[in-house]
């Protein structure tokens, strides 16, 4: 029977020491594995540094101390090795390769994180602010009609139609355009038959949708007035 006989780490870092009591007592990793049921990829991880393929630090501790249980090395200390070079390691990942080993997995670093939501913020604001000027194109124009009122009676033909709407606006009642001013407002004079008068005014920016605005008037009619003058005089 072999006697119990603890090593000491020396100035060796744990994977050193766990590769030199390993290759000392003339196993190999397959070895290792079979005898102590710790996977082939952690006793290699351990034993060349690769500490960022190590699971969580409760899990690497238990391998370690199985390991140094059989290699005859004193397991508190080598779990309290590995867990100062995690620490270190933790401290100044490599480039390229930032590694949590709280949790024992890759991280994104906070400045691509960052970096991505910045670009996304902007993306967004550019699809919102290129959806708002469609719509501000798209939009159709405002107009407020001051005169006539829908359903209005004229005693005389010539209707007065005033209001206001944007500049730059097509403005046309019943195909017939009408003059707008440099701050939107227009007024025209429509002579109109005797009777009843539908109006179709419409108004259009260019690449815009039209705004359309239907009313009837009605102009009396000249023989209808006079004859009721005429009765109320006698």
């Amino acid at each position: 029977m072999v006697a119990f006989q603890q090593k000491s780490l020396d100035d060796l870092t744990i994977g050193e020491a766990l590769r030199t009591a390993r290759e000392g007592r003339g196993e190999s990793v397959e070895d290792i594995e079979r005898l102590t049921h710790v996977g082939k990829k952690f006793v290699l991880a351990l034993e060349t540094g690769d500490l960022g393929k190590l699971p969580e630090p409760v899990y690497a501790k238990k391998f370690v101390k199985t390991l140094a249980r059989h290699y005859g090395i004193d397991p508190e200390a080598a779990s309290d090795a590995l867990l100062k070079e995690m620490a270190v390691s933790a401290e100044t990942p490599p480039a390229g390769r930032p590694v949590n080993f709280v949790e024992g997995r890759s991280l994104v670093a906070a400045p691509i994180l960052f970096k991505s939501v910045a670009l996304g913020t902007v993306f967004v604001a550019i699809v919102g602010y290129f959806a708002y000027s469609v719509h501000a194109i798209l939009k159709p124009p405002q107009v407020t009609l001051y005169s006539p009122h829908d359903d209005q009676v004229f005693a005389d033909n010539r209707v007065v139609i005033e209001g206001l709407t944007e500049p730059e606006v097509d403005l046309s009642v019943n195909s017939e355009p009408v003059a707008i001013e440099t701050d939107g407002s227009f007024k025209d004079v429509l002579n109109l038959p005797p009777g009843v008068s539908h109006l179709r005014v419409i108004a259009k920016k260019r690449h815009s949708r039209e705004q359309e605005i239907l009313l009837k008037v009605v102009v009396e009619e000249r023989g209808v007035t006079a004859s009721g003058t005429a009765t109320a005089m006698r």
